[in-house]
């Protein structure tokens, strides 16, 4: 075989290959292209209808509506953020609570769920790193975790216990921001079933 028709062989090969990895790829990234500038709001109110408080949810996504561009893609990173962020200062919150409380009770609860607002802040970081990821185990195992750290700070303070901070409010509303995350997170592993199956 002469040594031009090893390198059109060799030639062709490569393209069999690259071609469909492209195209693939392809495919896996065009959820970043798959909305227009007027659909960010719509979007976020189809994610709040389906979490457990799709009103209060969407009261609070619409006080942040300027964070959010046209990309899909880029809205499910940005809601991450906004849980994280909010997740930081109420840890932060906890710690002062804990720094400047002589109640000893009370500040073994702060210091509890500052501990909670920890783990629950590392696993939004891994969620956030793992978005494209096709781990939906991982994603799962994680979404369970900041679910399991918010009812553990929950019990510290139930209903009827002493709470100056309100933290049982605080919970509350940043169960809600978590909601989201997970509807989210669900929304998008859909996306790339579908579009596996194509």
């Amino acid at each position: 075989m002469t040594s031009w028709w090893k390198k059109s062989i060799f030639i062709a090969l490569i393209v069999a290959i690259a071609i469909p990895t492209s195209l693939a790829h392809k495919r896996r990234s065009r959820r970043w292209d798959d909305s227009n500038s007027d659909d960010a709001e719509q979007y976020l109110r189809d994610l709040c209808s389906e979490t457990d408080r799709s009103d209060a949810c969407f009261n609070i996504v619409k006080s942040e509506l300027h964070r959010f561009n046209h990309i899909i893609g880029d809205i499910n990173d940005k809601i991450i953020d906004l849980a994280l962020e909010k997740s930081k200062e109420f840890r932060d919150q906890l710690k002062q609570w804990h720094k400047d409380s002589n109640d000893e009770r009370l500040k073994k609860k702060y210091r509890s769920c500052s501990s909670n607002y920890n783990d629950i802040n590392r696993d939004l970081q891994e969620l956030q790193r793992n978005l494209d990821s096709d781990d939906d185990r991982k994603t799962s195992d994680l979404i369970k975790d900041i679910e399991h750290e918010l009812d553990e700070c929950k019990r510290e303070f139930g209903r009827g216990s002493f709470d100056p901070g309100h933290v049982e409010d605080r919970n509350n509303e940043l169960g809600i921001y978590f909601d989201l995350v997970r509807v989210a997170i669900d929304r998008l592993e859909d996306f790339y079933k579908e579009t596996n199956h194509q």
